[in-house]
């Protein structure tokens, strides 16, 4: 049976309300995945080290402190795509900034077009690679996999890093901001807006 994507989109929203952790987050979508299109690489994809957010923290700090945009920003993008790194195609998000923000849930049009596209702004994610590639093997789950995992593990994995770094370091580059997540051709997730208290809800 596949997968009903909107179905999971809410499955991840109401994740994000919940507070988890990434990895038991992580999990529980994939539960709530395979109890509805069940296939044998659910498993492989649940063993996926979801919690080692390191590399990402390491990651952030490149643009935000090498390439500051040159004035405020009202919006943070982080962006899901599918480039192409070494051998073939993949998935990794990214991070622009645009001069405009809207907490319309249903609309991302103000990321269109960002004020600031910093040259260091793709994240190469191995865990976003991880998902892809088993998604994509012979027999694998495609887009009943890439879809779900790749928005959740955007969405949860940028809250916790949101909240994990110093504020200052973010907030100094941009001013306080709108934050979402989500694919370059279609659906996103509002994250909060980003304060000197961390990333709070609208």
């Amino acid at each position: 049976m596949a997968l009903d994507l909107a179905q999971a989109h809410g499955w991840i929203a109401e994740e994000l309300a919940a507070l988890r952790t990434v990895g038991e987050s992580m999990r529980r979508v994939i539960d709530q995945c395979a109890a509805v299109a069940p296939h044998r690489d659910w498993d492989r994809l649940r063993a996926l080290d979801f919690d080692d957010i390191g590399p990402l923290r390491e990651w952030i700090e490149v643009p935000l402190v090498n390439e500051p945009p040159d004035a405020l920003l009202q919006g943070l993008w982080f962006g899901i795509f599918n480039p192409v790194y070494g051998d073939g195609p993949t998935a990794d998000f990214y991070i622009a900034g645009s001069d405009r923000f809207d907490p319309d849930p249903s609309s991302s049009e103000w990321a269109c077009g960002p004020s600031w596209w910093p040259v260091s702004r793709c994240a190469r994610s191995e865990v976003m690679s991880a998902i892809y590639r088993l998604a994509y093997k012979k027999g694998g789950l495609g887009n009943d996999a890439e879809y779900p995992l790749c928005l959740a593990y955007t969405a949860f994995a940028i809250r916790e890093l949101l909240n994990a770094v110093d504020p200052r370091l973010v907030l100094t580059a941009v001013g306080p901001v709108g934050v979402a997540v989500g694919f370059d051709s279609g659906a996103f997730l509002l994250l909060g807006r980003y304060t000197c208290d961390g990333l709070v809800s609208f």
